[in-house]
């Protein structure tokens, strides 16, 4: 299937939150990819998260359920601490 005949399931300003959506639809093993406006890795200012039409459905269903908005993703995404190296 081509790019151009995925979906826009939800669009965020802030990649951490597309990949936090990317995330939970990966747990339910539906396709999914962010597509960005960003020209050079990290500039971007748009990110939608992109699914086949077969799955569509489902995944809105998903993110309804959800009930999560772009600042609690964000928060969300920001409380896992790096990885740090293993205490020697």
């Amino acid at each position: 299937m081509s790019d151009d005949k995925w979906i826009s399931v939800a669009d965020y300003t802030d990649r951490i939150s597309a990949e936090a959506i990317v995330g939970l639809l990966g747990q339910e093993n539906l396709p999914c990819y962010i597509f960005s406006n960003a020209h050079i890795p990290g500039l971007g200012s748009a990110f939608s998260v992109r699914v086949p039409p077969h799955v569509l459905l489902h995944a809105q269903s998903l993110l309804e359920q959800s009930h999560v908005s772009e600042s609690e993703l964000t928060d969300l995404a920001m409380s896992v601490p790096p990885d740090e190296p293993p205490d020697e």
